[in-house]
């Protein structure tokens, strides 16, 4: 016997991506809830779950957390996240860049298996006592090269651009 249910419906953004067949799914980096158009005249928009980010949204959705989680913030995983809290409160300079670049390199290949790492490319902005970080990445498995993340490290943590 089967019970066939109606009431889940996935959205058209959610049937599009299953219709193209997406690899990767993960959520909002700032937990946005999705809605559902129930069809219905003069009914408002139902809250549905929260919004899914499909295949290159996700796979920089995972690299932003990354990079913004320190190890032993993630209970489970406690190694998960790049330790970027050495670099906050140090005197900006060339040589910092370097490790920094080194350590960004590193973690990721180790940490987001599914990227490819083109360049890493650091400007130190001693006027800002900033690092101007600018990340040139591939995703084989989707087809996508050269795609640019760029973000901010200084005294206030990891910032994207």
């Amino acid at each position: 016997m089967a019970i066939k249910l109606n009431v889940v419906k996935p959205t058209t953004e959610v049937e599009k991506a299953l219709e193209s067949g997406y690899l990767y799914k993960d959520i909002e980096f700032d937990l946005k809830l999705s809605f559902t158009d129930n069809g219905e005249l003069y009914k408002e928009n139902e809250k549905q779950d929260l919004a899914p980010l499909y295949d290159v949204k996700a796979v920089v959705t995972a690299i932003k957390n990354i990079l913004t989680t320190s190890p032993g913030e993630k209970i489970l995983n406690p190694t998960f996240g790049l330790d970027l809290r050495d670099y906050l409160f140090e005197p900006v300079s060339e040589t910092g860049a370097f490790f920094l670049g080194k350590d960004l390199f590193d973690g990721l290949i180790l940490q987001e298996p599914r990227i490819k790492i083109n360049t890493v490319r650091i400007k130190v902005n001693e006027d800002e006592q900033q690092y101007d970080i600018n990340l040139d990445i591939s995703i084989p498995s989707l087809n996508v090269n050269n795609l640019s993340l760029k973000g901010v490290l200084n005294n206030d943590g990891y910032t994207f651009v």
